[in-house]
């Protein structure tokens, strides 16, 4: 398959954007496709301030060699920063993500759940937690 970071970008954050629960437990429910696509992000850094906005950021870490030479393993980190006293829903929202995409076909590839992260550095008063999900790609 070709290199086509953008493209698979896109098609993970419309899978995350079009699932209902976590629109719910992102305080989307009922927002336009602009104003979820601010929150639901293709990047892991944003510069406009956030008050209590909860945020979903899906973004690429450095890829990995693979045992074959002709493949390469690439992983998709998807942190979710919520305010501090509800950190419960970023678990809940990565449960969900989890759901969604491990064993899934997207972009003629399958994607597989990498692990849970943990506990992430965010700004002061928020909580956030990631995970990594990775595929397969020729080189």
């Amino acid at each position: 398959m070709a290199f086509t970071p953008e493209k698979d970008l896109t098609a993970i954050q419309n899978i995350i954007m079009a699932d209902k629960e976590i629109l719910k437990l992102l305080d989307l429910e009922g927002k336009s496709r602009i104003e979820i696509a601010k929150r639901i992000i293709k990047r892991s850094q944003w510069n406009d301030l956030a008050t209590n906005e909860k945020r979903l950021c899906i973004f690429f870490v450095p890829d990995r060699r693979a045992r074959n030479e002709s493949f390469i393993q690439s992983v998709i980190e998807i942190d979710v920063h919520v305010p501090a006293v509800e950190d419960y829903k970023s678990w809940r929202i990565q449960e969900r993500v989890e759901k969604l995409l491990h064993k899934k076909r997207i972009n003629k590839r399958y994607t597989y759940f990498g692990g849970q992260l943990g506990e992430l550095p965010t700004m002061q008063g928020f909580f956030c937690c990631g995970s990594r999900f990775e595929f397969h790609r020729t080189i």
